[in-house]
This record gives structure tokens, sequence and C-alpha cells, in this order.
């Protein structure tokens, strides 16, 4: 290197702030925001396997859910089932997802508002 680009990754570095790196905390939240989306289709796919599997089982006893779910000795045990391998990790995966997306716009947030405060001085 000569010494004219060392003295711009010098002056480069001294501009850059002590406690974080700007380009770090961006890919940092581009990552989060994708992989709140993975998460979000990897828990959608959950709930559809066990909906197939659940009408599968309706299926073996000539029944459709809507039957199965009806009936006096199946219908509770159907209805937790539902609510333990459905329900609770559908939500699960779309607060996570909330979270992560939350996150990701929030450094996205904090970064510009960085950018706009080193701009004016």
């Amino acid at each position: 290197m000569t010494d004219e680009k060392i003295e711009e990754v010098a002056a480069e570095e001294e501009n850059e702030p002590i406690y974080y790196k700007p380009k770090m905390l961006s890919l940092i939240a581009t990552v989060a925001m994708w992989v709140g989306w993975v998460v979000l289709v990897v828990f959608i796919l959950v709930v559809v396997a066990q909906a197939l599997y659940l009408n599968g089982i309706a299926a073996q006893g000539s029944m459709n859910l809507i039957d199965m779910m009806k009936d006096a000795q199946q219908g509770q045990q159907v209805q937790m089932y539902i609510y333990t391998n459905m329900v609770i990790p559908f939500f699960t995966g779309l607060s996570l997802f909330l979270l992560l997306q939350a996150a990701a716009i929030g450094l996205n947030a904090l970064l510009e508002i960085d950018f706009n405060v080193r701009e004016q001085k």
C-alpha cells in the first residue's frame, strides 16, 4: 500500500463510531430480516404438516376433520392436538418473526439516525 492509501484508510477509521461498525450493524439487520422470514416459513410448514397428518388420521377412520372433532370420544383429543401442535407453534413462529423484523427495522433506523447526525455536523 502506498502512503496515500494508508492515510485514506486511517481517515476513514477516525470517522467511524467507536463502539460499533456501521457495516457490521447493517449486515446483522439484514440477516435478522431474512432469518425472520425463514422462521415464519418453517413454522407455517410445520403447521401444514400437522394438518395433513391429522387429516390422514381422520381419513383412516373414513371421516373428515370436522366429523372427527364433533365425535364425542375423539373431539376433545383432536381439539387438544390442534391447540398443542398447530396453534401454539404458529403463534410462536409469528412472534419470533415479528421480533426479528422489529430488531432489523430498529437497527436500520438507528443507523439512519446516526448517518443523519453525522451529515449535520
